[in-house]
């Protein structure tokens, strides 16, 4: 007999396009324990299998079955300090509960959601998440205080090394604090978990250069590099240099500060090129700022995009209007708005990542805008790249390693603290 999943409520499409309160209501819990009455408790747990922090699914699915909540939260922490923030923003349709048993029977359980609902009652519960020994091993310099720095940080302190986190942002967290809106990620469950791991460590708030890298070499016992891929790229093109184009990172950046300067989309044309999670998240914002229209242009398809289905269905049910096959060529300044000139694409051959590349059919057409966002990729510092790789005692995780989502960042930086304490206990080396 199939069991119709466990849907949690959101916010109506109306009360999400006037604010910037988290989007899906958290389940009750007579809809967390109906809904872990679902699962198979699967002795080889493929949903565990593909969760890259190794969380025990079934285990903690079944605690919450038996109305310990608080037992399911703490598996869930052993494996993943980030718990709540993963349950927020984990894709998990493209990994645990796309190994889901449920799914070849039925419609996979709410995995995500499930976690959620434990880690957030836990939160609620107050107390310390953590308990960390005293410090009797080695120092290490953790550079970036992203999620796999913060993972790392907590897995050696619980190894009982110390740890010395250099970040120069006004708050941990990475992109955890500024690069994922409240409304898919409420500011104050990060700064619960960020700070359940930041009292017990150092925190240096200053930049970490190439001339400072070789001093951390030289103090510390091992160093992890979690940078992520520094500042993004900006388009190329003549008129990118015109007021009106800006970054899509810059711009979430600057909503989530609350500063001003992008209040003013009341009405106006927003334009978006990407098709990565930053661009469904910075066309997402314009709407909640008032933007009379926003509209993403990518130069693939919807199939080739970046961006997880969930991400681009959320948009798409928003209002965000899509151009696909379209790639920017040239900006002027109109009397009153930018015109930007785009060519028509079409797909050709796959390209490295396996993905359809896009072949220029020399057709152009013209897009008004008011503002136009670039969500483009980023790469790291190459200056301190060069310094730190190779060297055995730096070892790095996160986007640096490619890795793409938090989760798998959590995950960087638990299997880089683990190699890190065998550096310093063992001698080994990578």
């Amino acid at each position: 007999m199939k069991i119709e999943r466990t849907t949690p409520k959101t916010l109506t499409l109306n009360q999400r396009r006037q604010s910037f309160a988290e989007v899906v209501i958290n389940l009750t819990p007579a809809e967390a324990q109906f809904e872990a009455y679902r699962c198979f408790y699967c002795w080889d747990a493929p949903c565990q299998k593909g969760c890259p922090a190794e969380v025990e699914i079934p285990q903690f699915i079944w605690s919450i079955r038996s109305g310990n909540v608080a037992g399911a939260a703490d598996r869930i922490y052993r494996a993943n300090p980030l718990g709540s923030i993963c349950g927020r923003v984990c894709p998990t349709e493209s990994l645990c509960e796309k190994a889901c048993t449920s799914k070849q029977v039925n419609i996979p359980i709410a995995i995500g959601h499930l976690q959620r609902y434990a880690c957030d009652q836990r939160l609620a519960g107050g107390g310390p998440l953590f308990s960390y020994p005293p410090v009797s091993g080695g120092r290490v310099a953790i550079i970036g205080a992203g999620p796999a720095g913060l993972a790392c940080a907590h897995f050696l302190r619980l190894a009982g090394h110390q740890v010395a986190l250099f970040e120069p942002e006004e708050k941990l967290g990475g992109l955890l604090a500024w690069g994922i809106p409240a409304y898919r990620l409420a500011p104050e469950t990060t700064q619960a978990e960020v700070n359940a791991i930041a009292g017990s460590i150092e925190w240096h708030q200053e930049t970490v250069d190439a001339a400072r890298a070789q001093v951390v070499l030289q103090e510390f016992d091992a160093v992890f590099l979690g940078i992520g891929k520094g500042v993004p790229a900006r388009l190329q093109i003549p008129g990118s240099d015109l007021a009106g184009v800006r970054s899509a990172v810059q711009f979430l950046r600057d909503v989530a500060a609350g500063r001003g300067g992008f209040h003013d989309l009341a009405g106006k044309e927003v334009g978006t090129i990407g098709g990565g999670a930053t661009a469904m998240d910075a066309a997402r914002c314009a709407l909640r700022l008032g933007a009379g229209r926003a509209t993403v242009f990518y130069r693939r398809t919807q199939e080739e995009m970046p961006a997880f289905a969930s991400e681009y269905d959320a948009a798409l049910d928003e209002g965000v209007e899509f151009v696909w096959l379209a790639a920017p060529k040239a900006i002027e300044a109109g009397e009153s708005r930018l015109s930007v000139q785009f060519e028509r694409m079409e797909l050709g051959q796959p390209d490295q990542s396996g993905r359809r590349s896009p072949v220029p059919t020399g057709s152009r057409f013209t897009f008004k805008l008011d503002v136009l966002l670039e969500a483009l990729p980023s790469e790291p510092d190459p200056t301190l790249m060069l310094l730190l790789d190779k060297n055995p005692k730096v070892f790095t995780g996160g986007d640096l390693a490619g890795g793409g989502t938090v989760v798998q960042a959590v995950a960087d930086g638990k299997e880089a603290a683990r190699k890190i304490n065998e550096w310093l206990t063992q001698g080994g080396a990578r």
